[in-house]
């Protein structure tokens, strides 16, 4: 596949068919995610691979509590008096992720990718080790016509959760990541402008890309 597709179409598939991973593959994604850069050469990150039945239903009945609670604080939602379109798109996200937690167990595959203890609490630099294994993990997916989606609601019930998979206290997880061949077509995400995200010298200055370059397309 071409890089850019793949960087252009790996996006969030909550909704997965429950059929297996084979083996042979999910260890070909494995393999590519912990090639991933990592601080220092650390290869700090550890993965736990969740795919008992039992576990994963009780994954996702915590998950789904966590899903409840956050999403009923407000989360996700457009401000009051926001544009019917920012309504819309808040709804849509918010059903999306509530669907994934109803439906979490389902996923044939369930990986936490956690970051054992590098001191006496978690720093910016032990996620940019783990999460750059995380995206080649979804990249790696993509590839070979899975999906999957980062999510980190798990963690409001993190103590539950770790102890349903043994992991320690003193580790972090980082992210929980659904993985599994998906009901829905692969597209390009839609996203604001690249002027909206982008600095050209210095915070507040615009930046203005060339008119020849075709943005938003692979």
């Amino acid at each position: 596949m071409d890089a850019f597709e793949m960087l252009y179409t790996t996006r969030a598939m909550r909704r997965l068919r429950p059929e297996p991973v084979p083996e042979e593959v999910l260890a070909r994604l494995l393999d590519a995610a912990i090639r991933a850069p990592t601080g220092g050469n650390r290869q700090t990150f550890r993965f736990v691979v969740v795919r008992d039945p039992a576990a994963k239903k009780r994954l996702q009945e915590l998950y789904l509590e966590g899903a409840r609670e956050l999403f009923g604080s407000g989360y996700g939602r457009a401000a009051e008096g926001a544009p019917a379109e920012d309504v819309a798109r808040g709804e849509r996200l918010i059903a999306s992720a509530l669907w994934l937690a109803e439906h979490l167990h389902e996923a044939p595959v369930l990986v936490m990718a956690c970051i054992p203890p590098q001191g006496p609490r978690p720093t910016l630099i032990d996620g940019a080790s783990v999460y750059p294994a995380v995206w080649s993990l979804q990249l790696a997916a993509r590839a070979l016509g899975l999906g999957s989606a980062l999510t980190t609601i798990h963690r409001f019930r993190d103590p539950q959760i770790k102890e349903l998979l043994g992991i320690p206290q003193a580790v972090t997880t980082a992210a929980l990541v659904p993985i599994g061949y998906p009901q829905g077509r692969w597209r390009v995400a839609p996203r604001r402008p690249l002027s909206q995200f982008v600095f050209s010298e210095r915070w507040g200055q615009e930046y203005h890309p060339p008119a020849s370059v075709k943005l938003g397309e692979p």
